[in-house]
């Protein structure tokens, strides 16, 4: 059977936002006089795929609850103006995602990041008007929600919005532990994204349906589970 609905990450799937997310962190822990962490835990912190509060809960593990909550909006405030521009969307993203769209396939973005910024950086793209729904965190404030790896926002969000798309018919693609944790804790296929961000031990670990390493590779996946 095809898959009808595809989920999409943004990190690392869509768009490469490394460079944008490491120059945030070190533009944030410099404007408010907050000790830089190594550049390895930077870098395995990126690889998780995890929310701007996680983040820099784990980035500043002495930080109180209180802290993290007021640093949130400050931190994703510089990465909307400073870190951005510097977000580039991986060759093919525009292709892939209208092809699916023309095929009647019906493509959904669902990321840990804030929804302001999501929603702006797929206009500047040029993407957002190709997919069915936005989810990012906030995307729903009357609703506490939990993110990825969770499956909260699939079944309180994604599920009645699309009742009638069965578990077989969607994938997740993401190129993140939690992508792949999030697909397993759902029940759905997962594509695993491995020029993306994640560690590809772990990843492969978890042993996803498909893996692509282009974008572009998507193409071919969904072609091939058509004529299964």
């Amino acid at each position: 059977m095809a898959y009808s609905l595809l989920l999409f990450d943004y990190d690392g799937t869509l768009c490469d936002s490394r460079q944008a997310i490491r120059y945030s962190l070190q533009q944030f822990f410099l404007a408010y006089n907050l000790p830089a962490p190594p550049e390895a835990d930077v870098q395995r912190t990126i690889e998780l795929g995890l929310s701007a509060p996680v983040t820099l809960q784990v980035l500043q593990p002495t930080a109180t609850l209180e802290q993290i909550t007021e640093w949130v909006p400050l931190y994703r405030g510089i990465y909307a103006e400073q870190g951005e521009p510097l977000v580039a969307p991986f060759p093919g993203a525009h292709e892939v995602v209208a092809q699916a769209a023309a095929q009647g396939l019906r493509p959904v973005v669902l990321s840990n990041k804030g929804s302001r910024v999501l929603e702006a950086s797929l206009e500047r793209f040029g993407l957002l008007s190709y997919f069915s729904l936005l989810i990012g965190d906030g995307s729903f404030p009357d609703k506490k929600l939990e993110l990825k790896p969770s499956p909260m926002i699939f079944q309180q969000i994604i599920q009645p919005h699309f009742p009638e798309v069965p578990l077989e018919e969607i994938l997740m693609i993401g190129d993140t532990q939690a992508d792949l944790l999030f697909a397993r804790n759902c029940g759905i296929d997962a594509c695993w994204a491995s020029y993306g961000m994640g560690d590809p031990a772990a990843c492969r670990a978890l042993d996803p349906n498909y893996e692509i390493g282009a974008l572009a590779e998507l193409a071919d996946v969904l072609q091939s589970k058509a004529v299964v």
